[in-house]
Protein backbone atom coordinates (compact mmCIF):
# COMPACT_ATOMS: atom_id res chain seq x y z
CA UNK A 1 0.00 0.00 0.00
CA UNK A 2 1.26 3.31 -1.08
CA UNK A 3 0.18 6.57 1.17
CA UNK A 4 -0.68 10.20 0.31
CA UNK A 5 -1.19 13.03 2.73
CA UNK A 6 -2.92 16.04 1.12
CA UNK A 7 -4.64 19.20 2.04
CA UNK A 8 -8.23 19.67 0.80
CA UNK A 9 -11.76 19.07 2.18
CA UNK A 10 -14.50 16.93 1.50
CA UNK A 11 -17.24 18.88 0.18
CA UNK A 12 -19.83 15.81 0.55
CA UNK A 13 -20.19 11.71 0.39
CA UNK A 14 -22.84 9.82 -1.17
CA UNK A 15 -24.32 6.66 -1.22
CA UNK A 16 -23.53 5.27 -4.82
CA UNK A 17 -22.25 2.35 -5.50
CA UNK A 18 -21.25 0.92 -8.96
CA UNK A 19 -21.87 -2.13 -9.56
CA UNK A 20 -18.35 -2.34 -11.92
CA UNK A 21 -16.62 -2.56 -8.67
CA UNK A 22 -17.75 -5.20 -6.06
CA UNK A 23 -17.48 -4.61 -2.81
CA UNK A 24 -18.25 -6.88 0.62
CA UNK A 25 -19.30 -4.17 2.44
CA UNK A 26 -20.64 -1.10 -0.05
CA UNK A 27 -18.75 2.04 1.48
CA UNK A 28 -19.57 5.86 0.90
CA UNK A 29 -17.96 8.28 -1.88
CA UNK A 30 -15.87 11.15 -0.80
CA UNK A 31 -15.97 14.20 -2.86
CA UNK A 32 -12.43 15.63 -2.16
CA UNK A 33 -11.41 19.51 -3.39
CA UNK A 34 -8.10 20.81 -3.59
CA UNK A 35 -7.24 24.20 -4.12
CA UNK A 36 -3.28 24.19 -4.15
CA UNK A 37 -2.54 23.59 -7.58
CA UNK A 38 0.75 21.28 -6.32
CA UNK A 39 -1.18 19.09 -4.57
CA UNK A 40 -3.61 18.34 -7.40
CA UNK A 41 -0.55 17.03 -9.85
CA UNK A 42 0.43 15.03 -6.58
CA UNK A 43 -3.11 13.44 -6.67
CA UNK A 44 -3.11 12.89 -10.31
CA UNK A 45 0.30 11.68 -10.27
CA UNK A 46 -0.54 9.08 -7.14
CA UNK A 47 -3.25 7.98 -10.10
CA UNK A 48 -6.28 10.05 -8.82
CA UNK A 49 -8.31 11.53 -11.74
CA UNK A 50 -9.75 15.37 -11.33
CA UNK A 51 -13.17 15.99 -12.45
CA UNK A 52 -15.02 19.15 -12.95
CA UNK A 53 -18.33 19.81 -11.95
CA UNK A 54 -21.21 20.89 -14.29
CA UNK A 55 -23.11 22.94 -12.36
CA UNK A 56 -20.58 25.01 -10.20
CA UNK A 57 -17.38 24.71 -12.14
CA UNK A 58 -15.79 23.07 -9.07
CA UNK A 59 -13.09 20.70 -9.63
CA UNK A 60 -12.73 17.93 -7.55
CA UNK A 61 -11.59 14.13 -6.89
CA UNK A 62 -13.72 11.15 -6.38
CA UNK A 63 -12.44 8.47 -3.19
CA UNK A 64 -13.97 6.09 -1.97
CA UNK A 65 -13.98 5.64 2.04
CA UNK A 66 -13.12 2.21 3.73
CA UNK A 67 -15.46 0.74 6.29
CA UNK A 68 -14.29 2.69 9.13
CA UNK A 69 -13.10 6.57 8.67
CA UNK A 70 -10.25 7.27 10.80
CA UNK A 71 -10.78 11.06 12.57
CA UNK A 72 -7.37 12.03 13.86
CA UNK A 73 -7.43 14.64 16.69
CA UNK A 74 -4.04 15.39 18.42
CA UNK A 75 -2.90 11.73 19.59
CA UNK A 76 -6.60 10.81 19.72
CA UNK A 77 -8.92 8.76 17.21
CA UNK A 78 -12.38 8.38 16.62
CA UNK A 79 -13.56 5.80 14.15
CA UNK A 80 -16.59 7.05 11.81
CA UNK A 81 -18.49 4.70 9.76
CA UNK A 82 -17.51 4.98 5.67
CA UNK A 83 -20.67 2.43 5.05
CA UNK A 84 -23.64 3.38 3.23
CA UNK A 85 -26.28 3.17 6.00
CA UNK A 86 -24.97 5.90 7.77
CA UNK A 87 -25.91 9.46 7.23
CA UNK A 88 -22.97 11.31 4.80
CA UNK A 89 -20.79 13.81 5.65
CA UNK A 90 -18.68 16.67 5.02
CA UNK A 91 -15.81 18.61 6.39
CA UNK A 92 -16.92 22.20 7.97
CA UNK A 93 -16.47 25.17 5.19
CA UNK A 94 -13.85 27.83 4.83
CA UNK A 95 -10.95 25.38 6.10
CA UNK A 96 -9.14 22.72 4.14
CA UNK A 97 -7.87 19.80 6.28
CA UNK A 98 -4.65 17.10 6.34
CA UNK A 99 -6.21 13.60 4.51
CA UNK A 100 -4.53 10.12 4.53
CA UNK A 101 -5.32 8.63 1.10
CA UNK A 102 -4.44 5.14 0.57
CA UNK A 103 -3.57 3.02 -2.78
CA UNK A 104 -3.46 -0.27 -3.14
CA UNK A 105 -3.86 -3.15 -5.77
CA UNK A 106 -6.38 -5.96 -5.96
CA UNK A 107 -6.57 -8.48 -9.22
CA UNK A 108 -4.67 -6.05 -11.26
CA UNK A 109 -6.63 -2.66 -10.27
CA UNK A 110 -5.18 0.14 -8.17
CA UNK A 111 -8.15 1.06 -5.75
CA UNK A 112 -7.56 4.28 -3.27
CA UNK A 113 -9.33 5.19 0.39
CA UNK A 114 -9.55 8.33 1.88
CA UNK A 115 -8.12 6.33 5.61
CA UNK A 116 -7.68 9.87 7.58
CA UNK A 117 -8.63 12.97 8.28
CA UNK A 118 -6.62 15.11 11.29
CA UNK A 119 -9.25 17.79 12.66
CA UNK A 120 -8.53 20.45 15.55
CA UNK A 121 -12.22 18.91 17.05
CA UNK A 122 -14.47 16.09 16.38
CA UNK A 123 -17.52 18.78 15.30
CA UNK A 124 -15.39 19.74 11.85
CA UNK A 125 -16.44 16.60 9.80
CA UNK A 126 -20.10 17.19 10.04
CA UNK A 127 -23.49 14.71 8.79
CA UNK A 128 -25.37 16.12 6.32
CA UNK A 129 -28.66 17.12 7.14
CA UNK A 130 -31.40 16.22 4.79
CA UNK A 131 -33.76 18.71 3.21
CA UNK A 132 -37.52 18.80 4.01
CA UNK A 133 -38.85 18.15 1.08
CA UNK A 134 -42.12 20.06 2.22
CA UNK A 135 -40.13 23.00 3.46
CA UNK A 136 -39.33 24.05 6.81
CA UNK A 137 -35.72 23.08 7.05
CA UNK A 138 -33.51 20.15 7.73
CA UNK A 139 -35.01 16.64 8.88
CA UNK A 140 -34.14 15.15 12.66
CA UNK A 141 -34.37 11.51 13.75
CA UNK A 142 -37.70 11.18 15.07
CA UNK A 143 -36.73 10.68 19.40
CA UNK A 144 -39.04 7.70 19.35
CA UNK A 145 -37.88 6.28 16.34
CA UNK A 146 -34.06 6.29 17.47
CA UNK A 147 -34.86 5.25 20.87
CA UNK A 148 -36.79 2.44 19.23
CA UNK A 149 -34.08 1.01 16.89
CA UNK A 150 -31.31 1.61 19.75
CA UNK A 151 -32.91 -0.69 22.71
CA UNK A 152 -31.40 -3.42 24.11
CA UNK A 153 -32.50 -6.83 23.06
CA UNK A 154 -34.85 -8.81 25.57
CA UNK A 155 -34.02 -12.39 27.36
CA UNK A 156 -36.55 -14.78 26.13
CA UNK A 157 -36.76 -18.52 27.01
CA UNK A 158 -38.11 -21.40 24.75
CA UNK A 159 -41.10 -21.54 26.92
CA UNK A 160 -42.08 -17.94 26.01
CA UNK A 161 -42.31 -18.76 22.25
CA UNK A 162 -45.69 -19.48 21.02
CA UNK A 163 -44.49 -22.32 18.31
Amino acid sequence: MENLIITGKVSATSNKVDDKYQQESPTKTAYVEVSDPNIVQAMENFGLTQYTSRDNKTDFFIIKCPKQVTLVKGNQMRKMSGGVETPNFKTVDGKEFKMNIIKGNNKGNDFFRLQAILVDDYAEVENIMMENPFGGGYLAEDPEQVETQTQQPVNVSDDDLPF
